[in-house]
């Protein structure tokens, strides 16, 4: 049994249904009632609610299995509280693999998301667990939820600077990579980085271009307009002033990693953008 956590988020039902697929017993834990059917959907072999906050909910939810896939909230103020339950649950429960689908480059002080999960993975290092740590890039699935919008505009708008370079990975690749990993404990107490090849607004702006047959723009948002949406869209405050300080840093730097580790996991070269833009389309039945 494997139980994976936040499995309703956009990771967790990837992951999830990744695992059914390969014929893997999930159990998955979500915080509220009203998301337990969709994982039910998946074929999950349990559904249980609970709060990573809450060490007892998460002992519960720990018990009797043999790994656990951890999903930690974005942007959650209880990021070293939820790590440590976590940690202190497998130790309880005797689980035999632990691994963490962390974010690419913690070490960055100035991305207060990512800074956090470095103490995770810290006290991951120290637990005596046998670990996996995964520090996964952004993805590409990101713009789905803006895709028509983008089509019909002709304007691809992303909160950071259209030539800023980043290592966009695509989240099927992620689970994908996820499934071997839990399946082969020789990778075991390592960390890896899931990237895929690094991208401009720009450049991706080019090969939708291209992909739908139709001239389509990059730009950038201004950051006052994107923070008052997520404001409009009940954003808590901890998570707009993460916002606020998550894309100045991306338009100086963006967030380049190396998608060698994916592709030798894999076993394949990581999906690139123009796969991606293209498989949508087919998707939607867009394109020239």
């Amino acid at each position: 049994m494997i139980l994976v956590t936040c499995a309703a988020g956009k990771t967790g039902k990837a992951i999830v249904d990744a695992l059914v697929k390969t014929g893997q017993d999930v159990r998955a834990m979500v915080r509220s009632d009203r998301s337990l059917e969709s994982v039910r959907a998946a074929g999950v072999a349990e559904a249980i609610t609970g709060d990573l906050a809450f060490a007892e909910d998460v002992l519960r939810a720990a018990d009797g299995v043999d790994a656990v896939y951890y999903i930690a909230p974005n942007m959650d103020p209880n990021e070293r509280l939820n790590g440590d339950n976590i940690i202190a649950a497998c130790q309880s429960a005797n689980v035999a693999r632990l691994v963490f689908h962390s974010v690419l480059h913690t070490q960055i002080e100035a991305l207060p998301h990512h800074w956090e999960r470095h103490f995770v993975e810290q006290s991951i290092l120290n637990s005596k667990l046998s670990f996996t740590i995964l520090q996964v890039g952004s993805y590409m699935q990101n713009m789905l939820p803006a895709w028509e919008k983008m089509a019909e505009t002709g304007v691809h708008r992303m909160a950071y600077d259209i030539d800023a370079p980043m290592s966009l990975v695509d989240l099927d690749d992620v689970s994908e990579a996820a499934v071997k990993i839990l399946a082969d404990d020789g990778f075991a107490n390592g960390m890896f980085e899931i990237a895929g090849p690094a991208i401009s607004l720009n450049q991706k702006a080019a090969i939708l271009s291209s992909v739908l047959g139709k001239e389509i723009v990059a730009e950038k948002e201004a950051l006052d307009a994107f923070l008052d949406h997520g404001r409009a869209l009940g954003f808590s405050d901890f998570t707009l002033a993460t916002m606020a300080k998550m894309f100045p840093y991306y338009d100086k730097h963006g967030l380049v990693g190396s998608n060698k580790a994916l592709g030798w996991i894999l076993g394949r070269a990581p999906t690139d953008f123009e796969t991606f833009a293209r498989r949508t389309v087919a998707g939607l039945g867009q394109g020239s």
